[in-house]
């Protein structure tokens, strides 16, 4: 069967054969879908978008983990989002990492990725050790938070629909700035670099300038599986 995924902004459509659907679930937040198919292993769909792939996977995270590199030892890391695990594995063996806060709005988001995504939570014991699992709304959290900073934070969320739209707020963006060390920064998916950049890119871009952050750079990646496979993180910086 073909599991397909239709963009409205571009009236495209990109589909994955599979051969069963494995999971199914309405959380409070969105619907999880997990097919299996032979050519890209397991796949997740949140409310019949692509997420993640088991195989072939390695664009967005490379991308990622490129931008996330730093030569500092022991960093502190945040992830909003995230829950498959995928980033995660990959930053531990790129960066030094002392503690990583893993901030997921869903938990069953982990739940499945633990089961039909195992290879992303095998982790050497003492990279565990270092991993804290919150399940909270991200932006509720930075809110609250006072007793951390942070080297690096990774807005790994999906695009600015009901759920994620505050996720790309002023004043979330004022919240991240205020949680990161000096001279640390921030990495967030921003979209389509073709469809996205009136409605995601530049607004987002004058918003960070807003706050104030610096070095804000736009940074396009090969992505298959999202619509016309042509992605984008925007990295900005905190002044030293």
């Amino acid at each position: 069967m073909l599991i397909k995924e239709y963009n409205k902004q571009s009236k495209t459509a990109f589909s994955i054969e599979c051969s069963k659907l494995l999971y199914k679930k309405k959380t409070s937040f969105q619907e999880i879908k997990i097919y299996s198919s032979e050519l890209y292993g397991n796949v997740m769909m949140l409310d019949d978008c692509f997420m993640i792939t088991e195989f072939d996977n390695n664009q967005y995270h490379k991308k990622c983990i490129e931008l996330c590199y730093k030569k500092d030892k022991e960093l502190d890391v945040l992830i909003i989002g995230g829950g498959d695990f995928g980033l995660v594995k990959k930053l531990f063996n790129k960066i030094d990492i002392k503690k990583l806060h893993v901030v997921e709005i869903d938990e069953k988001v982990i739940d499945a990725s633990m089961k039909y995504f195992p290879n992303f939570f095998k982790l050497k014991k003492s990279f565990k050790e270092k991993i804290i699992i919150t399940i909270e709304d991200g932006y509720d959290w930075l809110i609250k938070n006072k007793d951390h900073k942070f080297d690096i934070i990774i807005v790994d969320c999906t695009d600015p629909n009901i759920l994620a739209k505050k996720l790309y707020s002023t004043i979330f963006y004022r919240n991240i700035k205020r949680s990161l060390k000096k001279s640390g920064f921030m990495i967030q998916q921003s979209g389509s670099i073709i469809l996205d950049q009136l409605q995601i890119i530049k607004p987002t871009i004058s918003r960070l300038k807003k706050v104030g952050f610096t070095n804000i750079t736009l940074n396009p990646f090969h992505m298959p599986i999202y619509p016309l496979g042509l992605w984008s993180f925007i990295k900005c910086k905190k002044k030293a």
